[in-house]
């Protein structure tokens, strides 16, 4: 069990020196209305039946200034239109919070949608807090806000990039196959 422990610890190590200094990572998201929350951490307040999924990557550039940006690659189901905010949140899943990083005074959200789709980057964001979340995505969230849901129609809590489970993962199994032989 021991070594389990460590080829975990050493991989934790290893996840959190790779992505503190990473200038550039890829989040899934899987946003609906349920997970939209009053500030006492009642759900379901958002668009029910909405749905955006799709890839969030947050490069934070030089890590000074404004030289974030964010890029979106993002499909579109049942979302009333327009737009009016789309943006990073801080705060955990059972609660909201201020906007931290704000898309929608950069690049308006509706100059880089197409249908239901939204692909695009939005550049000029303050690098700071690109590394913040970067640095712990659990502590935020991705939000759009519609006329319909001034409050948030859809959010996803920003989740671990893809990569790190993996690779936290292949060190627990392969500390795991390790003892096995011993």
């Amino acid at each position: 069990m021991g070594r389990i422990f460590w080829a975990a610890a050493v991989a934790a190590m290893i996840l959190g020196a790779s992505r503190a200094g990473a200038a550039a990572t890829t989040y899934q998201v899987s946003m609906t209305g349920q997970k939209e929350v009053t500030s006492g951490g009642t759900p379901n307040q958002g668009d029910l039946d909405a749905l955006v999924s799709g890839s969030l990557t947050l490069n934070n550039g030089t890590g000074t200034g404004t030289t974030g940006s964010a890029s979106f690659n993002l499909t579109i189901s049942n979302l009333d239109f327009p737009v009016t905010g789309y943006h990073i949140h801080t705060g955990v899943s059972t609660t909201s919070g201020g906007i931290l990083i704000d898309f929608q005074g950069v690049t308006p959200f509706e100059s880089i949608r197409t249908g239901n789709t939204f692909v695009g980057t939005v550049s000029g964001l303050n690098a700071v807090n690109i590394t913040n979340v970067q640095a712990n995505p659990a502590g935020f969230y991705f939000n759009i806000h519609n006329g319909s849901f001034p409050g948030g129609a859809v959010r996803d809590q920003v989740p671990e990039p893809a990569g790190v489970a993996l690779l936290a993962l292949g060190g627990l199994l392969a500390g795991c196959r390790r003892r096995r032989r011993n």
